[in-house]
């Protein structure tokens, strides 16, 4: 099979020719855009949603393919819950994006998770590689389709090297002053706790995951002992009320 380039040239010339668009398929091309071009051309409402899927499944990190994916999918299952809620936390996380801190300059945007556990030497450029052509290949909704529960997975990183990394990303984000996107890295930001402590509850937190047992971050935080129910209660409004005071 051929994984075509995008944008790609053949469907460019025959975005509106449905016949050529299905013999390029059928021909064993892996093509985003004539996924795309397939679902403009299709009249049913299931079979867009197919070929969204299939186009979005080739693009992982496109989010407004993603969007489109899951649109198409709730025309025809409106009460998909889980599409919804994915579709909200896409939105969420661009709002978080979008929010910056009040600084001139622009600074380095932080690496991906996958740079990251390369750089530290947790795994090498070929596994990254590898795993990355996986999730690729994996369904858009499943839930495992994290980079970091793949490489946990096949026995790449230890929960510790994951949280290590996760720890370096949020260090990243704070350098490049952008908003937090998670609660951790607020706490970690105003003092609450220190970046080791979270590595020690992210590293935990991984690990009871991996055993199907899944507590929040702030749930660890009072079993650790490393902050009070009410700090926790107290961090998370705090949190929220920064965020939402940039759109006031």
């Amino acid at each position: 099979m051929k994984t075509c380039p995008v944008p790609c040239a053949f469907v460019a010339l025959h975005s509106n020719d449905m016949a050529s668009i299905r013999k390029h398929l059928l021909e064993g091309n892996q093509c985003r855009d004539a996924w795309v071009a397939l679902s403009k051309l299709v009249q049913d409402a299931r079979q867009r949603k197919d070929c969204l899927e299939r186009a979005a499944i080739l693009a992982p990190d496109d989010e407004e393919l993603q969007i489109a994916y899951l649109e198409a999918r709730l025309a025809v299952q409106p009460n998909d819950v889980f599409a919804q809620q994915r579709l909200n936390e896409i939105h969420t996380m661009r709002l978080l994006s979008d929010v910056k801190t009040p600084y001139f300059h622009e600074q380095p945007k932080p690496r991906l998770i996958g740079d990251i556990l390369v750089s530290i030497g947790a795994i090498t450029e070929a596994e990254l590689h590898e795993v990355l052509s996986e999730q690729r290949r994996e369904s858009l909704l499943k839930s495992d389709r994290r980079l970091g529960q793949l490489l946990l997975k096949r026995g790449l990183i230890t929960p510790s090297k994951l949280a290590k990394a996760l720890i370096i990303q949020q260090q990243e984000r704070s350098r490049a002053r952008t908003a937090p996107q998670v609660l951790g890295e607020y706490l970690v930001e105003r003092g609450y706790i220190t970046a080791a402590q979270l590595e020690d509850v992210l590293a935990e937190q991984i690990r009871l995951d991996q055993r199907g047992k899944r507590l929040s971050l702030g749930e660890l935080l009072v079993r650790m002992r490393l902050m009070s129910k009410e700090k926790v209660d107290q961090a998370a409004r705090e949190y929220e009320n920064l965020f939402w005071s940039k759109f006031s």
